[in-house]
């Protein structure tokens, strides 16, 4: 059990709130963002911002619904099982598997190809394959990475004998 301690809040330094790295890249941030809503604005025939607005909301939902929740308990059960040495490499995979899959989603899912069926350069991969390399890659890699930690981190432990002579 473990018994909880006070802290005096006085001596504990503030986090720093806003600095001027914070202010630049706000600044920085709104340009780019004011940028993109004009563009989507002056060219709404094609654009349809009233469709951007509800994809944007339905993403948000989506997000914080399904998306979110997910990735919480993907990382509830990664701490809960596996050891700490381990769990970087394996986050990080998880990671770029993610961002490989939607890199790739359009082209696994063939989009663009129902328009111009009898192009063959539309779709000239066998994109799931390429996929699945790519993936095979990553996960090589996360398990190269996690022996390593595994064996650097075993290596680094002290090991203890029961009936080792004790020193004066």
């Amino acid at each position: 059990m473990t018994i909880p301690v006070e802290t005096d809040r006085e001596t504990e330094p503030e986090a720093p709130t806003g600095g001027a790295l914070f202010w630049i890249g706000a600044v920085i941030g709104i340009g780019v963002m004011a940028f993109g809503v004009k563009g989507l604005l002056d060219a709404a025939p094609s654009t349809q911002p009233h469709q951007v607005g509800l994809s944007l909301i339905g993403l948000d939902v989506l997000h914080d619904a399904i998306v979110a929740p997910i990735v919480c308990v993907v990382g509830l059960l990664l701490t809960r099982f596996l050891p700490d040495r381990v769990r970087v490499p394996v986050r990080a995979g998880l990671f770029a598997s993610v961002i490989v899959i939607l890199v790739g989603w359009a082209a696994l899912r063939g989009y663009g190809h129902d328009q111009v069926p009898d192009n063959p350069t539309v779709d000239p991969l066998n994109y799931g394959t390429a996929v699945l390399t790519v993936l095979t890659g990553v996960w090589a890699a996360v398990l190269t990475w996690a022996v390593a930690a595994w064996w650097l981190g075993r290596r680094a432990e002290p090991v203890v004998r029961e009936n080792a002579p004790k020193r004066a």
